[in-house]
């Protein structure tokens, strides 16, 4: 049995509920893993910005995290040099990254980018979590939605190594 939770504002949470009723048909048989990457498609195609959780586990937008890391990406830093602008780090990629990648919240998402200011340290998370694994590996199978993510941030960080282990 699939147990879904909405959080945000009341706007986000009745556009979200409300495309989900509509497309319950799709996703609403299905086992946990595949329900959460189809409410994920749902998630990125309406562009909802209410939290959904499945059994009270978020289910993660892919395009919100990986728009993120391109700005990352582009910028060379997690970090605004102008402190009065907010982190290039989005608080959405910030919670994700220590929900579900092995990662400790560091107080807060200051704390994080203190930690991980560069690409480079992100990456070197990616390879080898606080835990001593790889993100990937970290996450259970069952959690479908992030393991999609992390596929494609790392194609993003190490576009090489992804299509050399693709050729394997």
């Amino acid at each position: 049995m699939i147990k879904v939770n909405y959080f945000g504002s009341e706007k986000d949470i009745e556009k979200a509920a409300k495309i989900l009723k509509e497309h319950r048909k799709f996703w609403g048989r299905l086992q946990q893993p595949d329900a959460r990457l189809e409410i994920q498609k749902l998630i990125d195609t309406h562009h909802l910005k209410a939290s959904i959780l499945i059994n009270g586990n978020a289910v993660w937008s892919k395009n919100r995290i990986l728009e993120n890391l391109n700005r990352i990406l582009k910028q060379g830093t997690l970090y605004n040099e102008d402190q009065t602008k907010p982190p290039v780090l989005s608080h959405y990629f910030y919670q994700f990254l220590h929900q579900v990648c092995g990662s400790t919240a560091h107080y807060d998402i200051s704390g994080w980018i203190h930690k991980y200011p560069t690409i480079n340290h992100l990456k070197q998370f990616f390879r080898k979590n606080e835990f001593g694994k790889r993100v990937l590996d970290w996450i259970p199978e069952w959690h479908t939605d992030a393991r999609v993510v992390v596929k494609e941030i790392e194609k993003n960080l190490f576009p090489f190594e992804t299509y050399m282990r693709a050729r394997e």
